[in-house]
Protein backbone atom coordinates (compact mmCIF):
# COMPACT_ATOMS: atom_id res chain seq x y z
CA UNK A 1 0.00 0.00 0.00
CA UNK A 2 1.36 3.29 -0.77
CA UNK A 3 1.54 7.24 1.10
CA UNK A 4 -1.46 8.29 -0.46
CA UNK A 5 -3.62 4.75 -0.22
CA UNK A 6 -2.47 5.00 3.35
CA UNK A 7 -3.95 8.35 3.81
CA UNK A 8 -7.22 7.78 2.48
CA UNK A 9 -7.67 4.66 4.13
CA UNK A 10 -6.73 6.61 7.48
CA UNK A 11 -9.55 9.15 6.36
CA UNK A 12 -12.07 6.92 5.89
CA UNK A 13 -11.64 5.23 9.43
CA UNK A 14 -11.48 8.61 10.57
CA UNK A 15 -15.11 9.38 8.79
CA UNK A 16 -16.30 5.85 10.14
CA UNK A 17 -15.56 7.27 13.50
CA UNK A 18 -16.75 10.80 13.90
CA UNK A 19 -19.71 9.81 15.62
CA UNK A 20 -17.17 7.53 18.50
CA UNK A 21 -14.99 5.07 18.89
CA UNK A 22 -11.87 6.14 17.24
CA UNK A 23 -8.92 4.74 18.42
CA UNK A 24 -5.43 6.44 17.63
CA UNK A 25 -3.54 2.98 17.74
CA UNK A 26 -5.59 1.90 14.62
CA UNK A 27 -4.42 5.22 12.98
CA UNK A 28 -1.01 4.42 13.33
CA UNK A 29 -1.47 0.94 12.04
CA UNK A 30 -3.28 1.69 8.84
CA UNK A 31 0.19 4.65 8.36
CA UNK A 32 2.44 2.32 9.57
CA UNK A 33 3.80 4.97 12.03
CA UNK A 34 3.26 6.33 15.63
CA UNK A 35 0.15 8.51 15.66
CA UNK A 36 2.02 11.43 16.76
CA UNK A 37 3.74 11.26 13.01
CA UNK A 38 0.99 11.55 11.52
CA UNK A 39 -0.61 14.32 13.68
CA UNK A 40 2.49 16.26 12.09
CA UNK A 41 2.13 15.01 8.61
CA UNK A 42 -1.80 15.92 8.50
CA UNK A 43 -1.65 19.52 9.52
CA UNK A 44 1.67 20.18 7.11
CA UNK A 45 -0.37 18.55 4.37
CA UNK A 46 -3.77 19.63 5.27
CA UNK A 47 -3.06 23.15 6.56
CA UNK A 48 -5.30 22.43 9.55
CA UNK A 49 -4.50 20.45 12.79
CA UNK A 50 -6.21 16.66 12.41
CA UNK A 51 -8.85 17.39 15.88
CA UNK A 52 -9.64 20.69 13.89
CA UNK A 53 -10.47 18.86 10.71
CA UNK A 54 -12.78 16.30 12.46
CA UNK A 55 -14.42 19.47 14.31
CA UNK A 56 -15.02 20.57 11.12
CA UNK A 57 -16.70 17.51 9.70
CA UNK A 58 -18.81 16.33 12.96
CA UNK A 59 -20.46 20.09 12.50
CA UNK A 60 -20.63 19.91 9.19
CA UNK A 61 -22.72 16.69 9.91
CA UNK A 62 -24.38 17.98 12.20
CA UNK A 63 -26.10 20.91 9.95
CA UNK A 64 -26.60 18.11 7.67
CA UNK A 65 -28.82 16.25 10.10
CA UNK A 66 -30.35 19.44 11.79
CA UNK A 67 -31.98 20.40 8.38
CA UNK A 68 -32.70 16.84 7.64
CA UNK A 69 -34.13 15.05 10.15
CA UNK A 70 -36.23 15.45 13.05
CA UNK A 71 -33.83 14.42 15.76
CA UNK A 72 -33.57 16.38 19.28
CA UNK A 73 -30.67 19.34 19.24
CA UNK A 74 -29.73 17.25 22.49
CA UNK A 75 -29.03 14.09 20.61
CA UNK A 76 -27.41 15.75 17.69
CA UNK A 77 -25.51 16.74 20.39
CA UNK A 78 -24.21 13.53 21.94
CA UNK A 79 -24.04 11.85 18.63
CA UNK A 80 -21.10 13.58 17.87
CA UNK A 81 -19.62 14.22 21.56
CA UNK A 82 -20.71 17.12 23.18
CA UNK A 83 -21.50 16.49 26.53
CA UNK A 84 -24.38 19.10 26.84
CA UNK A 85 -26.49 21.00 24.06
CA UNK A 86 -24.75 24.05 25.42
CA UNK A 87 -21.09 23.10 24.08
CA UNK A 88 -23.05 21.92 21.18
CA UNK A 89 -24.99 25.14 20.05
CA UNK A 90 -21.46 27.36 20.88
CA UNK A 91 -19.27 24.93 19.05
CA UNK A 92 -21.68 25.50 16.17
CA UNK A 93 -22.35 28.87 16.68
CA UNK A 94 -18.40 29.49 15.93
CA UNK A 95 -18.54 27.39 12.84
CA UNK A 96 -22.27 28.37 11.40
CA UNK A 97 -22.75 31.88 12.74
CA UNK A 98 -25.75 30.63 13.41
CA UNK A 99 -28.05 28.51 16.76
CA UNK A 100 -28.89 25.09 15.91
CA UNK A 101 -32.40 25.81 16.13
CA UNK A 102 -31.92 28.73 13.82
CA UNK A 103 -30.22 26.08 11.03
CA UNK A 104 -33.67 24.56 10.98
CA UNK A 105 -34.96 27.64 9.32
CA UNK A 106 -35.50 27.33 5.24
CA UNK A 107 -32.81 29.48 3.48
CA UNK A 108 -30.43 29.93 6.58
CA UNK A 109 -26.55 29.81 4.86
CA UNK A 110 -24.48 27.13 6.84
CA UNK A 111 -20.83 26.39 6.41
CA UNK A 112 -19.66 23.13 5.02
CA UNK A 113 -16.26 21.75 5.05
CA UNK A 114 -15.99 18.02 2.38
CA UNK A 115 -14.28 14.75 3.17
CA UNK A 116 -10.35 14.84 2.33
CA UNK A 117 -9.47 12.95 -0.26
CA UNK A 118 -5.87 13.11 -0.58
CA UNK A 119 -4.64 12.55 -4.85
CA UNK A 120 -1.22 11.77 -6.47
CA UNK A 121 -0.36 15.07 -8.65
CA UNK A 122 2.50 15.96 -11.19
CA UNK A 123 4.82 18.35 -8.98
CA UNK A 124 8.31 18.57 -9.02
CA UNK A 125 9.28 20.74 -11.34
CA UNK A 126 11.39 22.98 -9.44
CA UNK A 127 14.33 21.64 -7.44
CA UNK A 128 14.45 20.65 -4.12
CA UNK A 129 18.03 20.26 -2.20
CA UNK A 130 18.30 17.85 0.52
CA UNK A 131 21.05 15.71 2.03
CA UNK A 132 21.10 12.69 4.21
CA UNK A 133 23.40 12.88 7.63
CA UNK A 134 24.17 10.50 9.57
CA UNK A 135 24.62 11.71 13.35
CA UNK A 136 25.83 10.46 16.84
CA UNK A 137 23.46 11.23 19.32
CA UNK A 138 23.69 14.60 20.60
CA UNK A 139 21.61 16.63 23.37
CA UNK A 140 19.45 19.71 23.01
CA UNK A 141 19.08 22.13 25.66
CA UNK A 142 16.35 24.89 26.03
CA UNK A 143 13.00 25.54 26.97
CA UNK A 144 9.81 23.39 26.08
CA UNK A 145 6.55 24.41 26.10
CA UNK A 146 3.05 23.97 24.81
CA UNK A 147 1.01 26.47 22.98
CA UNK A 148 -2.13 27.48 21.11
CA UNK A 149 -0.01 27.88 17.92
CA UNK A 150 3.41 27.51 15.62
CA UNK A 151 5.96 29.78 17.18
CA UNK A 152 4.28 30.59 20.65
CA UNK A 153 7.49 28.95 22.09
CA UNK A 154 9.25 30.91 20.12
CA UNK A 155 7.76 34.23 21.64
CA UNK A 156 7.94 33.02 25.32
CA UNK A 157 11.57 32.30 25.33
CA UNK A 158 12.50 35.93 23.69
CA UNK A 159 10.13 37.54 26.05
CA UNK A 160 11.04 35.79 29.33
CA UNK A 161 14.79 36.23 29.15
CA UNK A 162 15.51 32.06 28.31
CA UNK A 163 17.31 33.06 25.20
CA UNK A 164 19.52 35.87 26.19
CA UNK A 165 19.87 33.15 28.91
CA UNK A 166 20.91 30.13 26.48
CA UNK A 167 22.99 32.47 24.35
CA UNK A 168 24.97 33.39 27.60
CA UNK A 169 25.33 30.25 28.82
CA UNK A 170 26.15 28.33 25.52
CA UNK A 171 28.59 31.21 23.63
CA UNK A 172 25.27 30.75 20.53
CA UNK A 173 22.24 32.02 20.01
CA UNK A 174 19.09 29.83 20.75
CA UNK A 175 18.99 28.32 16.70
CA UNK A 176 16.65 25.20 17.28
CA UNK A 177 13.05 24.67 17.00
CA UNK A 178 12.40 21.13 18.57
CA UNK A 179 8.55 20.01 17.40
CA UNK A 180 7.30 17.16 19.62
CA UNK A 181 3.66 16.65 18.23
CA UNK A 182 0.13 18.07 17.60
CA UNK A 183 -2.37 18.15 20.47
CA UNK A 184 -6.26 16.99 19.96
CA UNK A 185 -6.74 20.75 20.16
CA UNK A 186 -3.67 21.53 17.22
CA UNK A 187 -1.47 22.84 20.26
CA UNK A 188 1.93 22.60 19.59
CA UNK A 189 4.86 20.98 22.10
CA UNK A 190 7.72 23.15 20.61
CA UNK A 191 11.29 23.27 22.46
CA UNK A 192 13.55 26.57 21.40
CA UNK A 193 17.01 25.57 22.76
CA UNK A 194 21.17 25.10 21.57
CA UNK A 195 23.04 21.82 21.23
CA UNK A 196 24.52 21.08 24.73
CA UNK A 197 26.99 18.16 25.49
CA UNK A 198 27.03 18.90 29.42
CA UNK A 199 24.40 18.41 32.23
CA UNK A 200 21.32 20.21 32.25
CA UNK A 201 20.97 23.14 33.88
CA UNK A 202 18.43 24.63 36.02
CA UNK A 203 15.05 26.54 35.07
CA UNK A 204 15.99 24.28 31.26
CA UNK A 205 15.33 21.64 29.71
CA UNK A 206 17.68 18.48 28.45
CA UNK A 207 16.39 16.18 25.13
CA UNK A 208 19.04 13.39 24.19
CA UNK A 209 18.44 12.10 20.75
CA UNK A 210 20.35 8.89 19.91
CA UNK A 211 22.41 7.96 16.84
CA UNK A 212 20.22 8.37 13.79
CA UNK A 213 20.21 9.02 9.79
CA UNK A 214 18.63 12.68 8.96
CA UNK A 215 17.39 13.93 5.82
CA UNK A 216 18.10 17.54 5.73
CA UNK A 217 16.44 20.42 3.78
CA UNK A 218 16.71 24.31 3.54
CA UNK A 219 14.33 26.72 3.41
CA UNK A 220 15.60 29.98 1.99
CA UNK A 221 13.77 32.92 0.78
CA UNK A 222 11.29 35.53 1.88
CA UNK A 223 9.44 35.56 5.34
CA UNK A 224 6.26 36.42 3.62
CA UNK A 225 5.92 34.37 1.07
CA UNK A 226 5.81 31.57 3.83
CA UNK A 227 8.94 29.50 2.42
CA UNK A 228 9.17 27.57 5.67
CA UNK A 229 5.66 26.48 5.87
CA UNK A 230 5.78 25.77 1.73
CA UNK A 231 9.11 23.99 2.24
CA UNK A 232 7.08 21.42 5.14
CA UNK A 233 4.25 21.26 2.49
CA UNK A 234 6.97 20.05 -0.29
CA UNK A 235 8.71 17.51 1.81
CA UNK A 236 5.25 15.89 2.76
CA UNK A 237 3.37 15.92 -0.57
CA UNK A 238 6.17 15.30 -2.92
CA UNK A 239 9.62 13.65 -1.28
CA UNK A 240 8.38 11.79 1.73
CA UNK A 241 5.41 9.62 -0.49
CA UNK A 242 8.35 9.16 -2.95
CA UNK A 243 11.34 8.50 -1.13
CA UNK A 244 12.08 5.46 0.89
CA UNK A 245 12.11 7.12 4.30
CA UNK A 246 9.40 7.81 6.82
CA UNK A 247 9.83 9.71 9.93
CA UNK A 248 11.00 7.61 12.73
CA UNK A 249 8.77 9.75 15.41
CA UNK A 250 11.73 11.58 16.60
CA UNK A 251 11.11 15.26 17.36
CA UNK A 252 11.81 17.03 13.98
CA UNK A 253 14.23 20.35 14.19
CA UNK A 254 13.82 23.46 12.53
CA UNK A 255 17.63 25.12 12.63
CA UNK A 256 17.18 28.96 12.12
CA UNK A 257 20.28 29.68 10.51
CA UNK A 258 19.22 33.20 9.79
CA UNK A 259 15.63 34.94 10.15
CA UNK A 260 15.98 38.51 9.43
CA UNK A 261 12.09 40.30 9.27
CA UNK A 262 13.23 43.46 8.33
CA UNK A 263 14.76 42.53 5.23
CA UNK A 264 12.24 39.59 5.15
CA UNK A 265 14.82 36.83 4.45
CA UNK A 266 15.13 33.72 6.26
CA UNK A 267 17.02 30.32 6.31
CA UNK A 268 16.32 27.65 7.73
CA UNK A 269 17.68 24.20 7.70
CA UNK A 270 14.56 21.16 8.37
CA UNK A 271 16.08 18.46 10.17
CA UNK A 272 14.06 15.00 10.02
CA UNK A 273 14.80 12.41 11.79
CA UNK A 274 14.21 9.16 9.21
CA UNK A 275 14.20 5.38 9.05
CA UNK A 276 13.30 3.27 5.88
CA UNK A 277 9.62 2.63 4.78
Amino acid sequence: MDWVERMNQAIGYVEEHLNGGMDTEEIARIMACPFTVFQRSFIEIAGMPLSEYIRFRKLSRAAYDLQNSGEKVIDIALKYGYESADAFTAAFKRLHGVSPATARKEGVKLAFYGRLQFELTIKGASKMDYRLVRREEFQVMGKRSTTPFGGGTWAIVKSDGSADALQKISGHFVDLGLCFGFGEDGSNDYMCGVEWAGANLPDFELYRYPAAPWLVFEAAGAISAHVLNMTWQRIHQEFLPQSKYKLSGLPTIEKYVSWDDAADRCQVEIWLPVALK
